[in-house]
């Protein structure tokens, strides 16, 4: 009989070990705080000062406080979801409303922090409704009710500050139990 070589069975050890961590490389490199940083600091600049002005649609504070309680996994799914809703609204008509540039370097650091956090995931999980619902509100009660207008995308503007201050508190306890 055959007996496996001490460098296979190390191959195949690490191997399985790499196939079932547990870490995020996206997370343990503190990509995400990163980018949420330079999230942050862009949507500050894409505007003026934020409007004290505020949305009639209650902002989803149970879905966050639900988020902090699930399995790592879990709650990556929930910010990676988030920030996908997020790039949606952004992807409506935004004609001048801010700098070009500025809405491009924003959606590019989204789309990188995404792309990062979709390499956490091991498993596509089921969206939650009441995210989608959440965003489709803010997208119809919001922005095509007052036509998509300058002070329309300011009022979403901070609903969005809100949504990546959060993600930012659930993205540092995940890193802290990775």
């Amino acid at each position: 009989m055959h007996r496996p070589t001490k460098s296979l069975l190390i191959c195949l050890f690490l191997t399985l070990c790499n196939g079932f961590s547990v870490g995020c490389r996206w997370m343990d490199d503190h990509k995400f705080l990163q980018h949420s940083e330079t999230l942050m600091n862009v949507l500050n600049i894409m505007g003026g000062e934020f409007t004290t002005d505020s949305v009639d649609i209650p902002f989803p504070e149970d879905l966050y406080e639900q988020a902090e309680y699930l399995p790592t996994d879990d709650t990556i799914w929930f910010i990676l979801q988030t920030l996908d809703k997020i790039s949606e609204l952004f992807d409506g008509e935004l004609d001048s409303v801010w700098d070009e540039k500025k809405v491009e370097i924003f959606l590019n650091v989204l789309t990188s922090q995404s792309d990062g956090l979709q390499s956490c995931v091991r498993a596509q999980k089921k969206n939650s409704k009441n995210l989608q619902m959440y965003f489709k509100r803010l997208n119809n009660h919001v922005l095509k009710r007052m036509a998509y207008s300058a002070h329309a995308w300011e009022l979403v503007r901070k609903e969005v500050r809100t949504h990546l201050r959060r993600l930012v508190l659930l993205g540092s306890a995940t890193e802290n139990s990775i």
